[in-house]
């Protein structure tokens, strides 16, 4: 009889320490989970120049949702504003995006505008810089607020290939060679 108690008490034990186990890994399980629709739901708004393809001197100012999840209530303040704008109209602050927000900023949306073409000035642009302040939500109501500090210096260095490396690249500059071609035997 005592054999068969023992046997009972190792089984009880077993089972016991198996069921704490089986918690703690479920446990685990359910905070990843959460973790993981928490990121699917998490928004993320990126601000970045981006150089022209055709040509590098022409600087555009990208506003994206980067992330996986929607954007709601994103509201921008421009806190150091750029000082060598071409024109009033390429002014920052201009931008209906800046102006009046965005209610919906879904993912992958992302927004383009002419910044600044860097063969006039080039010098004291590539100085200056701009900071924005964003805020925004996402849809369980988490607030988000973040100041960016563009920069144009990053942009040095950056360059094109002659002929591009990019498929339309490459088939416009084909275009050109063969324009210019007949135009030389036109002659």
């Amino acid at each position: 009889m005592a054999n068969y108690e023992f046997v009972t008490l190792v089984f009880s034990g077993i089972v016991a320490l198996s069921t704490v186990v089986y918690s703690i890994l479920t446990w685990k399980l359910v905070k990843e989970s959460r973790l993981t629709r928490e990121f699917q739901n998490t928004p993320d708004i990126s601000i970045y120049f981006k150089r022209a393809e055709a040509d590098v001197s022409f600087i555009y100012i990208v506003f994206e949702n980067t992330g996986s999840g929607f954007a709601k209530n994103v509201r921008f303040e421009i806190i150091k504003n750029f000082g060598f704008y071409d024109n009033k109209l390429f002014d920052l602050a201009l931008k209906g995006i800046i102006l009046n927000g965005k209610e919906n900023f879904y993912s992958k949306q992302r927004f383009e505008y002419f910044f600044t073409d860097l063969s006039q000035e080039h010098q004291a642009k590539i100085k200056d810089n701009i900071t924005l302040k964003i805020n925004y939500s996402n849809i369980y109501g988490k607030r988000y607020e973040r100041k960016i500090n563009l920069e144009l210096k990053e942009l040095l260095g950056v360059s094109i290939t002659n002929p591009p490396t990019n498929y339309a690249g490459r088939i416009a500059y084909e275009l050109k060679e063969i324009k210019n071609i007949l135009k030389n035997n036109k002659n």
